[in-house]
């Protein structure tokens, strides 16, 4: 064999023949439709992934066994091999920024509430969802918000497109290699944005810290910490306050959280204070005496004793949203929602029951359920969950109807906007919500966003709607 053919790709050497193949699964009584990629869709990919791959770095080829993988798939036309290939590898990448940023910090923003304390070391990073580990890198600026839209796309078809579940659909070569793409130049390459990197290292000096901070020192870190996005404010004060909490804290670095926390709680959101409210209530309900009276502590000198007046409904709804959720992204979603929906419902007989510091978290976990996963099977949303989902939105009133076109604009629902069956969706929830608008101003926004439902994921971006909503509806 020459030189030549070793070194060069020859034509053909991708896109073989796999008719014996198909054959044998025949003959072992096995399906052979929509298993493997029809030829021309092989050759597709022969045609343009060599020029992709010699585009590569050698430093990044080298140790790509994910990348030999890809191709193996791909060669015999096992697209959807190939692309749970690449995504794995996207996976330990972002676990190895995690890693990089600190866990301490990620675990904070990615689990809350009792199951926070099961979550420590690298090895708990398996214990994840793939989504909550991609949306909690977005919401720590690990990657940015246009990487993590493809991405959520990108996981969406991995997780749907296969032997798993029921569907029509297959990939074709150009969708996978622009997954290729985007997972090699986007993840792989990617880097933390400089907002995440100076609050690790703040942390990180934090934890270290062994004198006690001066006024000076402290007048300094204001300007730093009021530039930083909310998002990374409501991440950094939940953090101080899990490290103020832990028994294992020294004594000056808790005298230095006490003496800047009241800094950091001044810029952060209402819905984080409530959820710190939530976590000292389940220190209490827990029996852990010792980190409760930490956490009303902290409340104290950041003067937010407001915030732990939350009664056993409103902890128990957050409990039971944070579990409707994870149903959600887990298996057998369209089975496990309703029972959480359910005791969800059996809290709110009126518009009137729902608790006002809960109210945007729910109206947004259960738009995420309804407008659904946008596949073909039971058309993306539970066939249990659906009248119950209907039942919810059918009570609100017209500020709780804009607190759901609001929950529409959340980067969490908009990305699905873009399919047909969760546009639909939708559309059913804007239909319903509209037979209870009193407002003839919120009837015209409801109407606008009727007349455009195909476009409601970059609805936000119309001039005519901005303008329209004005008065209901800041953005950003």
């Amino acid at each position: 064999m020459s030189t030549e053919l070793l070194s060069k790709p020859q034509a053909g050497m991708l896109s073989t023949d796999t008719t014996r193949f198909e054959g044998y699964l025949a003959h072992l009584g096995l399906p052979t439709e929509n298993i493997i990629a029809s030829l021309p869709e092989r050759k597709i990919i022969e045609a343009n992934l060599p020029a992709f791959i010699e585009s590569l770095p050698a430093e990044v080829k080298r140790d790509a066994r994910y990348l030999s993988k890809f191709v193996a798939g791909a060669a015999i036309g096992l697209f959807d091999a190939s692309l749970n290939y690449v995504w794995n590898e996207v996976v330990i990448n972002l676990r190895e920024k995690v890693i990089v940023y600190g866990l301490d910090m990620f675990f904070d923003a990615a689990v809350g509430g009792s199951r926070r304390e099961f979550y420590t070391t690298e090895e708990d990073l398996s214990g994840l969802k793939d989504n909550n580990l991609v949306n909690t890198c977005r919401k720590l600026e690990l990657i940015s918000d246009i990487v993590y839209t493809k991405l959520n796309h990108i996981l969406t078809m991995r997780n749907d497109i296969g032997a798993s579940h029921p569907n029509s659909y297959s990939i074709n070569a150009y969708e996978l290699l622009g997954w290729l793409q985007t997972c090699v130049q986007d993840i792989l390459n990617d880097k933390p944005s400089a907002s995440a990197i100076q609050i690790k290292s703040f942390i990180e000096n934090l934890k270290r810290s062994q004198d006690v901070l001066d006024a000076a020192t402290i007048s300094s870190m204001e300007k730093p910490l009021g530039d930083l996005s909310l998002q990374n404010t409501d991440n950094l004060l939940n953090s101080i306050f899990g490290i103020y909490s832990t028994l294992s804290t020294g004594n000056i670095v808790r005298k230095n959280i006490a003496l800047f926390a009241p800094h950091i709680w001044a810029k952060s959101s209402d819905n984080v204070k409530y959820k710190l409210g939530v976590t000292i209530d389940g220190y209490k309900n827990n029996l852990h005496n010792d980190k409760h009276a930490l956490g009303v502590e902290f409340f104290n000198f950041c003067d937010g004793n407001r915030y732990q007046s939350l009664d056993s409904k409103i902890i128990s709804l957050d409990s039971h949203v944070d579990d409707l959720l994870q149903a959600r992204y887990s298996w057998d979603n369209f089975y496990n929602e309703p029972p959480h929906m359910r005791k969800i419902l059996s809290y709110l007989k009126t518009e009137a029951d729902i608790p006002v510091e809960r109210v945007n978290k729910i109206i947004k976990a259960v738009l995420i359920c309804r407008v659904g996963k946008g596949i073909p099977y039971n058309t993306g949303v539970s066939p249990a969950g659906r009248p119950l989902y209907d039942q919810f939105f059918g009570m609100l009133g017209d500020q709780n109807i804009i607190n759901t076109i609001i929950a529409m604009h959340t980067n969490e629902v908009r990305v699905t906007l873009d399919n047909t069956h969760c546009q639909k969706h939708m559309i059913t929830v804007l239909t319903n919500l509209k037979a209870n608008a009193r407002s003839e101003r919120i009837q015209e926004i409801l109407d606008f966003l009727l007349q455009n439902g195909t476009i409601l994921n970059k609805i936000h971006n119309d001039k005519r709607y901005k303008e329209l909503t004005k008065n209901h509806i800041a953005f950003g």
